[in-house]
């Protein structure tokens, strides 16, 4: 065919437009409707830097990452260097972590290494001549979940024992890895010690390796592979990457000082105390006298001296490096550090005559309402607040001082949260379903008459009334939208049971008073320690701790803990069962209103309902707590409102009274299992959040009505009230539908808690009545949990 032509396979795009200038029309069909950027930062113009420069900075900053590293990796260098803490945790039961350490240890061609001693001691110090490296061998007791959860805790590394014949239990040792991510793992491994069980042959073995590997990478994506310890080649690869690998760090556990014990004495100074003597290892950014100190399942304690056995490895270059100065000489050379008078104190709460702050008194008395309360004013996000001044009480000591911490925020600082748009949030979700149509509305004006003149109402026979109450909640309990409606029973008062709620016009603009006066709020609340900003109250504590650490990282320690002696019985060897000693940072003893985010956790299906008693575990503290669970939204006047149960795929905020945490730790939160004494049910994870006592939890009590009789917008609404005196009470409250309308009550109409309501528009027969009311609602105090 000679006139046969088919299209090119080649697109070229047309060419570009070469104009320097676009027309004016094309600029404004391009910038249509766009609004102009507003800059964000600080408004200084940027600092111009030379490639010179830039090149120099990164220089710098290799070099200090350089230094930091050889500093960490000499806490361990040398024979007398720090111990290394390993945790062998097999995550099946036909492993014996006895049998791993063997094989460990065997592949080390060390004469010295006796294993007799492994066989009787749970916790030893093992020196590896082969790497000129100290280790420290923690096997926990398996039966105790949270032992292996304390053992894990101070942990250098994990080492986790899997099985080439039997599968990890989901309730076991995936329960085991999962807490441990949770709780923050510093560095692990994975191994195999009975991969020969699978087969003889090496090649049979590989695919059960292959999958094992798979199934720890799943948990553990940076680590590559599981070594086989019945092979002597990885046996000494794992070996070698526990002496010579340099640690990952855990932040919260590593910004304040512990001790893992060697040994524990008692000297009896009084007849019913003395000090309890620990030894061992710091670790951590160290020591203070001065300072608190925690042991696990036991409490808080004061210090009374703290003896040096032996410096470290950095204090002894800085000897040398500061022996021209003889006075800081003579003060790096001391060995005693003994407490004095500013040391802190076991008090929890403030002193008894901080209570008496008649700033924050208000006239308000619930006892002499003659109306329920409604507070309309609002909240301006975008207009400066009368904040009052934090209440110090005349006369003050130093003391009493202290329980208020009010920083000034740092400019420089970067916020913690984007602020809101500023929009106010609708108070509830409007269901499709029952918006309102334009039939609905045509069939319900056909229904209507005038019903102006009360002339025309008539009231219903008693039995007549309960029947049809009878047909609405039975029609009413198929379909329930509103999740904190609650009912009144005909013979009940409204006035009584929510005579502390109030109305108010949204919840996320109002102006709710922080320390006002309420009967239900806690005895000791304005005893509470108060933080102005926590962000740089946590910066300024840790770094003043680095600071006035008397014993840092890799000293070898002798302290002296004031302690009970009716405690005695419950210590035990510490080289059978861990003992573990941690420094607390300032005011960490003391009680706070503390927040915690809690997302419940997948596997758990029961319900768990707000002040329900459950053990949180955040750093390393465990108490029982009764938190009251509430939305983590961002509200401008740090209004939130409270949850009833702590609902699946959302993430919550837990709010209690509870000694404050500066390393902002993970929490776990649990309870003990009914069937197991030693074993937990986890209930949900999170973060300790902050110590905020501003944080106001409002809860919702939403009554409902049906609208009975309709003349254009003013409807006869019922079974919201039984008694006419109850609709005089609330009739400030404003109405809301589930159509989105709203209105007010008018009048009451009879003896049976008919109203007469008046709204913005017309309702259908179908619409539902609403009021909302709220009620402050206050954080309860904790216990500590001392175990099973």
């Amino acid at each position: 065919m000679a006139g046969h032509s088919h299209r090119s396979s080649l697109k070229n795009g047309h060419k570009s437009y070469k104009s320097k200038h676009a027309s004016k029309g094309a600029l404004k069909r391009l910038y249509k409707g766009k609004v102009e950027k507003e800059p964000v930062g600080t408004g200084k113009p940027d600092k111009q830097v030379s490639k010179l420069q830039r090149k120099n900075k990164a220089k710098q900053l290799r070099a200090q990452r350089i230094l930091d590293s050889i500093e960490n990796r000499k806490l361990f260098e040398g024979k007398n260097g720090a111990a290394k803490i390993i945790t062998i945790v097999p995550l099946v039961n036909d492993l014996d972590p006895l049998d791993i350490l063997y094989k460990l240890l065997k592949c080390a061609d060390d004469e010295g290494i006796m294993v007799q001693e492994v066989d009787s001691k749970r916790i030893f110090n093992v020196h590896i001549k082969k790497f000129k490296s100290n280790l420290k061998i923690i096997i926990p007791d398996m039966t105790n979940f949270l032992n292996i959860l304390d053992c894990a805790k101070v942990a250098d590394f994990v080492v986790f024992g899997l099985s080439g014949v039997q599968e990890v239990d989901e309730e076991f040792g995936e329960q085991i890895i999962r807490a441990l991510e949770l709780q923050g793992i510093a560095s692990y491994i994975g191994v195999i010690s009975n991969l020969s069980a699978v087969h003889e042959k090496e090649k049979f073995q590989l695919d059960v390796k292959q999958s094992l590997e798979s199934y720890f990478k799943h948990f553990f994506p940076s680590e590559e592979r599981v070594y086989n310890l019945e092979k002597n080649s990885d046996a000494l690869n794992v070996l070698r990457t526990l002496c010579q690998r340099l640690p990952r760090s855990i932040n919260w556990r590593d910004n304040r000082g512990y001790v893992v014990a060697d040994f524990v004495d008692f000297v009896e100074t009084s007849p019913d105390s003395g000090d309890l003597v620990i030894e061992g290892t710091v670790r951590g950014i160290g020591f203070n006298a001065n300072r608190l100190v925690h042991i696990p399942d036991f409490g808080d304690f004061q210090l009374n001296k703290i003896e040096k056995i032996s410096e470290s490895s950095q204090k002894r270059k800085i000897i040398k490096e500061k022996a021209t100065d003889s006075l800081s000489l003579e003060l790096d050379l001391q060995t005693v550090f003994e407490s004095n008078m500013n040391r802190d104190t076991l008090d929890e709460y403030a002193p008894e005559g901080t209570e008496d702050w008649s700033d924050y008194d208000e006239d308000f008395e619930y006892d002499g309402l003659t109306t329920a309360r409604y507070d309309d004013h609002g909240f301006l996000p975008g207009r400066e607040q009368t904040s009052k001044k934090a209440a110090v009480p005349k006369g003050t000591s130093d003391y009493q001082a202290k329980w208020y911490l009010d920083d000034v925020i740092d400019a420089n600082e970067e916020e913690e949260a984007e602020q809101t748009n500023g929009k106010d949030e609708t108070m509830m979700e409007i269901d499709d379903e029952m918006m309102v149509e334009q039939d609905n509305e045509e069939v319900a004006g056909d229904e209507e008459y005038d019903i102006e003149d009360n002339e025309g109402f008539e009231e219903l026979s008693p039995e007549e009334e309960e029947r049809q109450l009878r047909e609405f909640r039975d029609m009413e309990k198929e379909d329930r939208e509103f999740p904190d409606e609650i009912e009144l029973e005909p013979s009940e008062s409204a006035i009584e049971r929510l005579k502390r709620y109030r109305g108010l016009k949204n919840l996320y603009n109002c102006d709710w008073q922080v320390d006002e006066k309420d009967p239900s709020s806690p005895a000791e609340w304005k005893r509470l320690l108060r933080i102005g900003n926590y962000k740089n109250t946590k910066n300024r504590i840790i770094k003043e701790t680095k600071n006035e650490a008397q014993a840092i990282a890799g000293d070898r320690i002798r302290m002296f803990i004031r302690f009970p002696k009716f405690l005695l019985e419950k210590i035990q060897d510490p080289k059978q069962l861990l003992f573990a000693v941690y420094g607390l940072l300032l005011h960490e003893h003391k009680n706070a209103v503390v927040n915690f985010s809690l997302q419940r956790w997948e596997q758990y299906d029961k319900p768990v309902p707000s002040q329900e008693p459950i053990v949180v575990q955040y750093g390393v503290r465990r108490y029982t707590i009764q938190p009251l669970f509430s939305q983590g939204s961002n509200s401008p006047n740090n209004v939130h409102k409270y949850e009833r149960f702590l609902h699946p795929d959302t993430v919550s905020v837990a709010t209690c009274i509870a000694p404050v945490d500066f390393t902002q730790s993970p929490a776990i939160f649990f309870k003990p299992s009914p069937t197991d004494a030693k074993n937990i049910e986890l209930i949900g994870h999170g973060t300790f959040l902050n110590a905020d006592h501003s944080r106001i939890l409002a809860k919702r009590a939403i009554l409902t009505g049906h609208p009975f009789r309709f003349h254009k917008t003013v409807v006869t609404v019922r079974y919201m009230f039984f008694r006419p005196e109850d609709v005089e009470w609330f009739k400030s409250i404003p109405l809301f539908t589930k159509s989105g309308r709203s209105g007010f009550i008018k009048e009451s109409l009879g003896t049976h808690g008919y109203f007469k309501a008046t709204f913005d528009g017309k309702l259908s027969a179908q619409d539902v009545v609403a009021m909302s009311l709220y009620k402050r609602m206050w954080p309860m105090p904790s216990l500590p949990w001392n175990g099973m």
